[in-house]
């Protein structure tokens, strides 16, 4: 099956500026060359810990933000070298859901004028056709058209939600990317937009990358994984190769946290010692490597790169076959 999307080596660096005149000294790494393939049709999470670079990667990928470097590839189109007015035609297909559904809406707005902007800037159907696909679609994420002409402020988070989800849903997009979507919200409305974004996918046969740094979120809506780690990706798996045997000492900590439903099911957890290093200034070689109990003098001078194991679980660990070559 050919990719949906394909990113290749993606890079998004931040100038540190200083002093008077503003001189850069330095860059703030936040993605650092990142290989991702998106099929259509499937969910791809992304996941780590807050500061390693997922939400920049969304954006970049949309062009939200410029690309420092690498290739984005949406249907064999590199989307990094394309003009803004091509750009613009693409983001039909590409849409996104924000994190903060209290944010992501123009309170000066009622939800019909917001869900209307984006087949008004696309010049998509007659203002009849419009209205008909609005009102529609306000029902499909689960609201009534009397909703249409509220302003964002007479609902709750999770609602707005909903309402970011139509508004991603409006262009009938081919691909999502859905920047952590419940992670503002209560525990008990996360369920909800979480089936719902799954009925969507199927009924609209969508394609999503689903940003989160909530493995079991994850776990409940997502295909394949991909581990990020200090802005580059260190395993990708399906969801079952990877929650049953990870293959890097980053994803194997993680999964080590996630709360478990029965009390008496014995597992070690693995407490990550230092802080996460700063994107400004990476370790060298592996940038796990401080933080890793197994790392050796290898690790420490020769980054590692991704390589496929088998199955499709791609690592980037020079010492995965003596740590884990039990499970395998």
């Amino acid at each position: 099956m050919e990719p949906l999307l394909e990113v290749k080596g993606l890079q998004k660096h931040f100038p540190i500026h200083s002093g008077a005149f503003r001189k850069v000294v330095g860059h703030v790494r936040a993605v650092d060359g990142i290989d991702l393939t998106v099929y259509p049709g499937e969910t791809l999470g992304i996941v780590g810990e807050s500061g390693c670079g997922k939400s920049t990667t969304g954006r970049t990928i949309l062009r939200l933000l410029e690309p420092t470097g690498g290739e984005v590839l949406f249907n064999g189109q590199d989307l990094a070298k394309l003009k803004k007015e091509e750009m613009r035609q693409v983001r039909k297909d590409i849409q996104m859901v924000f994190q903060d559904p209290y944010a992501s809406l123009n309170p000066r707005k009622t939800i019909k004028q917001i869900l209307l902007e984006s087949l008004e800037v696309h010049n998509i159907g007659t203002k009849q056709e419009r209205m008909q696909i609005i009102e529609e679609i306000i029902q499909v994420v689960g609201l009534q058209k009397e909703h249409l002409n509220r302003h964002p402020h007479n609902f709750s988070g999770g609602q707005r939600q909903r309402i970011g989800i139509a508004r991603a849903l409006v262009l009938k997009p081919k691909l999502i990317i859905a920047d952590e979507p419940v992670s503002a919200l209560d525990v008990s409305i996360q369920s909800q937009i979480l089936n719902l974004l799954k009925d969507l996918k199927r009924d609209f046969n969508l394609t999503l990358i689903f940003i989160s740094h909530d493995l079991s979120v994850v776990k409940h809506i997502c295909d394949r994984v991909a581990v990020m780690y200090l802005g580059r990706v260190v395993e990708i798996a399906d969801k079952r190769t990877l929650f049953e045997n990870p293959s890097h000492p980053y994803t194997k900590a993680l999964l080590s946290a996630v709360p478990q439903a029965n009390p008496k099911a014995k597992r070690e957890r693995i407490i990550l010692t230092g802080d996460l290093p700063s994107p400004a200034n990476p370790p060298s070689g592996c940038t796990f490597h401080p933080r890793c109990q197994h790392a050796t003098e290898e690790c420490k001078k020769v980054a590692p790169q991704l390589q496929d194991i088998g199955g499709g679980q791609l690592v980037s660990c020079h010492l995965y076959k003596e740590l884990f070559s039990s499970q395998h």
